[in-house]
């Protein structure tokens, strides 16, 4: 699962079928992260979190990141004190 969420409340919850590689993880922030923003009427006023997975972190996903001019929070990888789940 993965879910958009802010402290405006919730966005799309997303079931993933099969293994998550960076290609899926991009198709899934391009049909979902931005409407989620809208859904929560943020627009583009939001800053992006994900961990530091290299599958989140490759340089296409940076690239894919950057076309879309996000605001993204950067943090340490695999630190559980960070998890806001």
């Amino acid at each position: 699962m993965l879910c958009f969420f802010s402290v405006v409340g919730t966005g799309r919850l997303v079931r993933i079928e099969g293994k998550m590689n960076g290609e899926k993880y991009r198709e899934i922030l391009d049909e979902n992260l931005l409407q989620s923003a809208q859904d929560l009427r943020q627009g583009r006023r939001f800053t992006f979190q994900q961990n530091n997975d290299h599958r989140l972190t490759a340089k296409t996903m940076q690239e894919w990141l950057q076309d879309k001019s996000l605001n993204v929070l950067e943090w340490p990888s695999q630190n559980p004190d960070l998890n806001p789940i």
